[in-house]
């Protein structure tokens, strides 16, 4: 299942907040990107956040990965989405403590 463009949009308007946020599709779901950042991951209707050492002690459930083989992901917690507070604090705390994203070299 893939995610849709409402769910999508639902996800970007709690993310608002993010100056340069976009949204770029990527197997029929979509990477979340602040910058050349990304930090997030939407898929099957989801919100996931990319997991540090300092962020993943926040997270309700740690066991469910975005896709099968997923590193480092967690869903959001679901008072985050309606805490946009909350959410834009975790979220803050990921983007400090994440490297920015490696550019894929063309063969």
């Amino acid at each position: 299942m893939s995610t849709s463009k409402t769910a999508l949009s639902f996800f970007l308007d709690s993310l608002s907040f993010l100056p340069n946020l976009q949204a770029k599709a990527m197997f029929w779901e979509y990477g979340i990107y602040e910058g050349e950042k990304m930090f997030a991951l939407a898929c099957d209707n989801t919100l996931f956040l990319k997991t540090t050492p300092e962020t993943i002690h926040f997270f309700e459930d740690t066991e469910t990965k975005a896709y099968p083989g997923s590193k480092n992901t967690a869903p959001v917690n679901p008072d985050w989405v309606e805490n946009t507070e909350e959410l834009k604090n975790i979220v803050n705390l990921t983007l400090a403590h994440m490297p920015i994203s490696k550019k894929k070299t063309k063969k």
